[in-house]
Parts: C-alpha cells; sequence; structure tokens
C-alpha cells in the first residue's frame, strides 16, 4: 500500500548512471493526470467563448375538415374546408460560454425570435368553391431566456461522459397571453413555450481518429403553471397546465478531413408526452414523435474563430420540414 502510495505521488525516478551533464527529463505523475485542470473537451479554464447564431425554421401543414354527413358511400352532404399554414421562424442567438475549470462549463443564451404564419382557406360546398382566404400575421419579441451548467464526467481515458442541466425561462411572449380573432387565429405569435423547465442530460463523446462518435440522452420537464384561458365567446377561465414532457435522443458522427475542416452528420429524435389540464390529460391530446437528419460543416478560420453551419430535415410530419443554423463562436483567453 505505501509504494503504490508513492507511486501514485511522486514522480518517476531517472536511472542513477544517466549522465550528470544530460538535460533533465519532465516527467508526469499520476497525481498530474488527476488534476482536474488538464485539458478536456469543454471551454478550457479561463476561456470565454461568445457563440452568435442565426437560425431559419419552415414547416408547413395541409388539413380537410369536413362538416356534414354522407348520404352514400360516395355522396357528401355539407362543407368542405381545406387549409394550408406555413409557419417561418428566424432566431438571433447570443450566447456566453465560460470555463470555470476544464471540467466545468456555464452558459447563458439570449434569443430574438421573429415568427410569420401564413394561412391559406377554401370552402368547397354543392355550389362550387369560395374564392381562397389567406391570413398572415408576424411578431418578433425576445425568446425564451436560457442558462446551462456542463460537467465532464471523466478526463483519463475515452469515451468521454458529460453531464449537463439546462434551465429555460419565460422571457418570451406565452401562446396564453396573446389575443385570438373570432376565427381562433392568435392575432400576435408567442416567442416562447410559456412554462419554465428543466433539461438534464448526458452526452458520450468517442474519438476515433480521423472521427468522433457522439450520443446524447436528455428529458426536458416543463413546470406545470397556472393559466388564464378565454374562448371564442370570451368566458375565461383558470386552469392549470401541464405541458407534456420531452425525451430526446441523438447520435452522430464528425469526421476531420483537415486541420480546418470538418464535417458531421446525425440523427435526433424526441417524444413528446402528452400535455395535462387540470390534473386529467385532455381527449383530443396525442404523443408527439419528432425525427430529423441532419448535416453541419465546420471551418476554422483562424484559432480564435470557427464558421459552423448546419441543416436539418424533418422525417416526421410533426417535425419541422427544414432548419438552417448558421453558428460563429469567437474564443477569447
Amino acid at each position: 500500500m505505501i509504494t503504490l502510495l508513492t507511486l501514485l505521488a511522486g514522480p518517476v525516478a531517472a536511472d542513477d548512471s544517466s549522465n550528470a551533464n544530460e538535460k533533465p527529463r519532465v516527467v508526469q505523475t499520476v497525481a498530474d493526470l488527476l488534476d482536474p485542470d488538464l485539458p478536456g473537451v469543454l471551454t478550457p479554464k479561463g476561456s470565454f467563448v461568445l457563440d452568435s447564431s442565426f437560425s431559419f425554421t419552415q414547416n408547413s401543414s395541409n388539413t380537410v375538415s369536413v362538416i356534414g354527413y354522407t348520404v352514400l358511400p360516395s355522396l357528401l352532404v355539407g362543407l368542405i374546408q381545406a387549409s394550408d399554414t406555413d409557419r417561418t421562424t428566424l432566431t438571433l442567438g447570443l450566447s456566453g460560454r465560460y470555463g470555470i475549470t476544464n471540467r466545468l462549463e456555464v452558459e447563458a443564451r439570449v434569443p430574438w425570435v421573429y415568427r410569420y404564419d401564413s394561412i391559406s382557406s377554401r370552402n368547397f360546398n354543392g355550389d362550387g368553391s369560395e374564392e381562397p382566404e389567406t391570413r398572415t400575421f408576424s411578431d418578433n419579441d425576445l425568446g425564451d431566456i436560457e442558462a446551462a451548467f456542463k460537467y465532464q464526467i471523466n478526463m483519463l481515458e475515452a469515451p468521454y461522459w458529460i453531464a449537463g442541466l439546462r434551465f429555460k425561462t419565460t422571457t418570451g411572449s406565452s401562446p396564453y397571453e396573446v389575443s385570438a380573432n373570432d376565427q381562433l387565429d392568435l392575432e400576435e405569435l408567442p416567442t416562447g413555450s410559456g412554462f419554465p423547465s428543466i433539461e438534464p442530460s448526458v452526452t458520450m463523446i468517442m474519438p476515433i481518429d480521423p472521427a468522433v462518435i457522439y450520443a446524447s440522452l436528455s428529458y426536458i420537464w416543463n413546470i406545470e403553471d397556472d393559466v388564464t384561458i378565454t374562448d371564442s365567446n370570451d368566458n375565461t377561465s383558470n386552469r392549470t397546465i401541464d405541458l407534456g414532457d420531452t425525451i430526446g435522443l441523438s447520435a452522430g458522427m464528425g469526421f476531420a478531413v483537415n486541420s480546418k475542416f470538418s464535417f458531421s452528420l446525425g440523427l435526433s429524435h424526441k417524444t413528446i408526452l402528452k400535455s395535462k389540464i387540470d390534473g386529467s390529460t385532455a381527449p383530443d391530446a396525442k404523443l408527439l414523435q419528432l425525427d430529423s437528419i441532419s448535416m453541419g460543416a465546420n471551418y476554422a478560420i483562424n484559432r480564435e474563430t470557427t464558421l459552423n453551419v448546419g441543416v436539418s430535415a424533418g422525417l416526421t410530419a410533426d417535425a419541422p420540414d427544414f432548419q438552417l443554423t448558421v453558428r460563429i463562436p469567437y474564443t477569447l483567453k
């Protein structure tokens, strides 16, 4: 036991028969390897990264509503309404990351959100179809500010494991705070979810030169809150809303082409659980499955600045159709 402690605490001794004029060699102890200030995969100790980002998200949906009844299997009496909805979201984000140690970093993110919705609808009846009606809505405001902590669990050998904890505030406008018209369309578009959330996560990073494999598991817990709901008759009621939590899984790989350029491929899956109102699941609530495929490129402009471009495409009906993200992290030491 004493011998083991000596090896752990003391440097490796050089051979006594070495030439006295030979320059002393730099030796490393096991205690040095256990030093939390050794470089890791997070932001280095004392470094600050300013990350500017821009994202464009496009989503569309088509619905057909039938108001009436069928006389025969092929004969419908009533009104058919077809609608096409296009939703566009632009987000400007400013993030800051600071390395407290090489194992621990803190992060804060402030987004500004612009939303534009276009809804086109047309009614079909027995006398023919009416002219299509198009309604547009737009708004921009501060989004939900976020704060996060990340901790690298192991430092010595791969795979590296990183634990994270993210907090989301309600600084963005809530869907329950904006007014609606007679057709139940929101006259103002919300820029936030309306509920605070806590998101623990764990990420695995496995370097396999020249590639890096990663996988992540997360859980978003939306904290329930009391909201005031106004129906189409301007009647108000206070309800306790428990927004459905989200289970997230993602995996992929990054490949370094050279010292300046790399690219990545990945898959992402999210399951959004059913929401509850006053402790009960609504009859029309449903489980949402969001799957998407992504690819990105990373170019090192210089030692302090990199350019990251990523795109993703939805694979399921509930996932966004397309998303483009451009990030420019700048490191200050």
